[in-house]
């Protein structure tokens, strides 16, 4: 009986150790299976980023390309140019930079940056060769004036964003929106007090480059001033004798004549006033801009001349008592565009 105890007792414990071993070789092959996974989840994710990247850049290019045809054509009108031009400064790719320290750090969003400035410079150069920065005026009009257009159009939107940045500034504090507008002031300020530059600073500020950023920026000043002037007065209703002086004007390079244009503040509502305010204010910090990289501009002579017949009396008595005090607002940034 011992003995037949004790086979029982091996026996028992033999069928024991091999199901242990069967468990332990289970257990080793889900955990090979599960590293491979684990191997296979991160190509994928690897796979997935690099794929996201290339879309990414091709998307955005396209987007520019297209944009760029509408500012480069004769056929296309001053607002189309416009609407162009701002989506052509949302789609750089810099503005869909995610801050993932992955593959979007931050020398990741310079070397963004670089090839957008790259490419801007040297598309701007070909318009701004068509130009002469001396003569133009955002009033002129018809394809002759085409390259004009652009180039005002591209000053005047430099400052718009993607939403996506916007919204990824908002969910992470510490970042500041970045517009290409930005990084020009930048690159042109630092170069006014001599202090170091980054690489893509120096692109903005070498050779002609600095010249077309400059006269960008004086474009702007003369064509948000030309947007808030449309806000102020309606060219249609203008009186035979007004258009008179408007041709004296012209014909005499501004030596004669004014441009006298009917105001329509009094009959304008709350946003229209709202909107002026916003484009003579955008004028204005663009010219304070430039002073203080010892820069003096002065508005173009057309605009100036329109400007300085601007007083908002028009068909209203009480304008000096207006509670919203948007006349005093008006006037204050119109005074400061003439000085």
């Amino acid at each position: 009986m011992k003995h037949l105890f004790f086979l029982s007792t091996i026996i028992a414990f033999s069928v024991s150790c091999s199901k242990v071993e069967k468990v332990e070789k289970n257990m080793d092959t889900m955990k090979t299976q599960t590293e491979q996974m684990s191997s296979t989840t991160e190509e994928m994710k690897e796979t997935t980023t690099i794929m996201y990247q290339q879309i990414r850049s091709k998307e955005a290019e396209d987007t520019r390309n297209k944009k760029f045809e509408i500012l480069s054509s004769e056929s296309q009108d001053f607002g189309a140019k416009i609407a162009a031009a701002a989506v052509y400064f949302k789609s750089f790719e810099f503005q869909l930079w995610t801050a993932q320290s992955s593959f979007d750090d931050a020398h990741a969003k310079d070397v963004l940056i670089l090839d957008a400035v790259n490419e801007f410079t040297k598309r701007v150069s070909d318009i701004y060769e068509k130009i002469n920065v001396k003569k133009m005026s955002p009033t002129n009009s018809g394809k002759k004036h085409s390259a004009e257009q652009s180039f005002y159009a591209l000053a005047a939107t430099m400052h718009m964003n993607h939403q996506f940045q916007e919204s990824l500034t908002d969910s992470k504090t510490s970042m500041e929106s970045t517009s290409f507008y930005d990084i020009v002031k930048s690159a042109l300020e630092k170069d006014s007090n001599g202090e170091s530059l980054n690489e893509y600073e120096e692109v903005l500020v070498s050779g002609l480059n600095k010249e077309i950023m400059i006269e960008l920026v004086k474009a702007r000043v003369d064509m948000l001033a030309a947007l808030g002037l449309k806000n102020l007065t309606d060219k249609r209703d203008m009186t035979f004798g007004q258009k008179m002086k408007a041709a004296i004007f012209k014909i005499s390079g501004g030596h004669l004549g004014v441009i006298d244009l009917p105001e329509t503040f009094s009959k304008s509502n709350e946003s229209t006033k709202k909107q002026a305010i916003k484009y003579l204010d955008g004028a204005n910090k663009a010219k304070k801009f430039l002073s203080v990289i010892e820069i003096q501009k002065n508005l173009e002579k057309t605009l100036k001349s329109a400007f300085s017949q601007i007083d908002l009396a028009e068909g209203q008595e009480n304008q000096d008592n207006e509670p919203t005090g948007y006349k005093a607002r008006i006037l204050g940034l119109v005074q400061e565009l003439l000085e």
